[in-house]
């Protein structure tokens, strides 16, 4: 207690209280062994472990003496005369202020802004460039920043490989507490989990970023997210087993099936522009679920047939085999192997014969929530 009051009159940075335990402490047999740890102590040694330690009947369990009960009701009594007071505060600031008012309350309500999605971008074949998806990312969560005001978030030291800067958006520090953008620095793990504690209080849309191999660091904070439905936006870029350079230690073998086995979590793979956009609009209406948004470092070759709309559905027919009748061969791809798959149906139909269609599907978790009839 002293040092938490000691750190409470630090109030200019964090206090870090370091506390030196001992396993199974006021346990006569057991304390400082590991068998306290993987096992029940045992009713024996609970019985006299309440004695030793607290002088507590033995015989009685989930006791909660008189007093403490009375305490737990005055604080719960205090609790409810601040969140009146509070409340009534909020009613003045409402009269006051009703736009803002307005405003804060659609926030803490995780409802999405009218016209959120009205500037993603859309990719016109034959006209539009080619590029890499995490470009393609960049300008979807511009798009939405500037009807979401609510988005905050950054990287893990790696901004501008993530390509998850929001134009504009200063840095979140002591002297610029109007900043939206967070420098999270190389912990993975502590940026998930942050993200997490942001959702949690409410009134913020978080997002991080790293690459995709790298969600393995923070995988614990985002099964968190999963569980607790909070939906926090990942952005994981340099999704490819052929990063070349990077080498095996940035390959992502088995990290997208290690995400998509996980409950409660989404994962979009989008193979170009309009998929992107998808994917963005996928990821803010989850407000329960958490998004994997995964990007490519390399350039991918445009969709034809591609459309936001299409890819919303989690997916979609995007090369129709030729003639009549059902297809000889069906290829589903995801993200950057889409176009690859396009090629080769083009390849098996001129070369071979063999009417191929070719299915992207960019979410897994979007497809499975579509009727029946459009599944088969």
């Amino acid at each position: 207690r002293a040092a938490i009051d000691e750190a409470k009159q630090c109030t200019d940075k964090p206090t870090l209280i370091k506390i030196r335990t001992e396993i199974g402490f006021g346990s006569p047999s057991k304390q400082g062994s590991a068998s306290s740890h993987g096992a029940p102590l045992g009713l024996p040694e609970i019985e006299a472990t309440k004695q030793r330690l607290y002088g507590c009947d033995p015989s009685e369990s989930f006791l909660v003496d008189e007093d403490v009960a009375a305490y737990y009701k005055e604080q719960a009594d205090a609790g409810d005369q601040a969140l009146a007071a509070w409340d009534a505060d909020f009613a003045k600031y409402k009269e006051a202020h009703p736009d803002k008012a307005k405003e804060l309350e659609r926030r803490f309500n995780g409802e999405i802004p009218e016209g959120a999605f009205d500037d993603l971008p859309t990719f016109v074949f034959g006209k539009d460039k080619a590029n890499a998806t995490r470009k393609f990312s960049e300008a979807c969560i511009n798009a939405v920043a500037k009807k979401m005001p609510e988005l905050m978030g950054g990287s893990a030291d790696l901004t501008g490989s993530n390509c998850c800067q929001i134009k504009g958006a200063g840095d979140f520090q002591k002297d610029t507490p109007e900043g939206s953008t967070l420098r999270f620095g190389v912990r993975e793990h502590a940026m998930a989990a942050i993200c997490n504690g942001m959702f949690a209080y409410g009134g913020l849309r978080p997002f991080c970023a790293t690459f995709l191999q790298f969600a393995g660091y923070a995988l614990g904070a985002m099964r968190c997210s999963a569980l607790s439905k909070f939906g926090v936006i990942y952005i994981m870029t340099h999704d490819s087993i052929g990063l070349g350079e990077d080498g095996p230690t940035h390959q992502p073998v088995e990290m997208l099936e290690s995400l998509r086995s996980m409950p409660n979590m989404c994962v979009v793979r989008a193979a170009d522009a309009n998929e992107m956009a998808a994917a963005y609009q996928i990821a803010i209406n989850n407000v329960q679920t958490p998004t994997v948004i995964c990007c490519t470092r390399g350039t991918v070759a445009p969709l034809e047939h591609s459309s936001r709309d299409k890819a919303m559905k989690g997916a979609y027919t995007v090369v129709e085999e030729e003639g009549e009748g059902a297809p000889d061969l069906v290829m589903v791809a995801t993200g950057s192997e889409v176009w690859r798959c396009v090629d080769a149906a083009k390849a098996l139909q001129t070369n071979h014969s063999i009417r191929t269609r070719v299915v992207s599907m960019p979410c897994q978790e979007a497809f499975l929530e579509q009727s029946e009839e459009y599944r088969r």
